[in-house]
């Protein structure tokens, strides 16, 4: 097995968004904005090579909004995830699957292109994977939530036949296995992964950056906060017990890091890169 972060480009965030109730005199300290209160965003996948598959987890945002819609959220549209794939020598052809942890735009409109107002899959020999619970809630979310789902994308990638709902938690593929996560939205899919006898989390919105390591530093982004808070300290709680490595798609300064559970509770333990382990 290879694991090789993709870079799919980055975006921004207002930071009150990105720690709710947390002042900014304290979340500013370790994870700084800018002069409009923006904070920095990755939009980092991960390439799983297992076997005969090349997964990649995650897909960014893609192609499909408007300029002013783009500079509102620090994006700019172009090829950044093509690019990073050739770069690490694979094309988009060679993709078996596609794992979406959730729908939401920053996560899954990238495996859809827009060529001229024609969509066309980006990964057109590529099993798109999320889960059922995620599917059938975007149908029916919020109004709150609602303007995170681009139902034009969407419903392309469903109907291609390429996506498959997943409902039940365990093994996915060879060395890894699905957990469901319900605050951030129902039906949030992380993979924890084996590799070289260490257990990877890719982290998706579960936990955001490793400033949202610490319990009460939750994103307003929730739709179940209480609920997020509760699987949130259950996971860590499991992660610092046995030195699980998460895997952050979001935090633009870090790729990985461990936790540790102290007397003032979760903290950030190391921080290191992939190619590290």
């Amino acid at each position: 097995m290879r694991l090789i972060p993709i870079s799919a480009g980055h975006f921004h965030c207002d930071g009150g968004a990105l720690f709710g109730v947390i002042p900014k005199l304290l979340w500013n300290k370790v994870y700084p904005s800018d002069e409009n209160n923006f904070t920095k965003l990755a939009l980092r996948c991960l390439l799983i090579e297992n076997g005969d598959r090349k997964i990649l987890v995650e897909t960014g945002i893609g192609n499909h909004y408007s300029e002013k819609h783009q500079k509102n959220n620090g994006y700019i549209s172009g090829n950044q995830l093509e690019d990073s794939l050739l770069e690490n020598g694979c094309s988009a052809e060679e993709i078996t699957d596609v794992f979406l942890t959730h729908l939401h735009w920053d996560h899954a409109t990238g495996a859809v292109k827009n060529e001229n107002g024609q969509l066309r899959l980006l990964f057109p020999n590529a099993t798109h994977w999320c889960s059922k619970t995620q599917w059938e809630h975007s149908k029916i979310s919020n109004a709150r939530e609602r303007a995170a789902y681009h139902p034009e994308v969407l419903n392309f990638l469903f109907y291609s036949g390429k996506l498959q709902l997943v409902e039940n938690e365990g093994e996915l593929f060879p060395n890894i296995e699905v957990r469901f996560y319900h605050g951030h939205t129902p039906g949030q899919m992380i993979p924890f992964i084996n590799f070289r006898e260490k257990t990877i989390v890719y982290t998706s919105d579960l936990v955001p950056t490793t400033a949202n390591i610490p319990l009460l530093w939750m994103a307003a982004y929730d739709l179940d906060p209480l609920k997020t808070m509760e699987e949130k300290e259950h996971f860590l709680k499991e992660a610092a017990e046995k030195n699980y490595i998460l895997f952050f798609e979001h935090d633009f300064y870090t790729e990985c890091a461990s936790v540790e559970n102290s007397e003032k509770g979760f903290n950030l333990k190391h921080r290191f890169r992939i190619s590290e382990i």
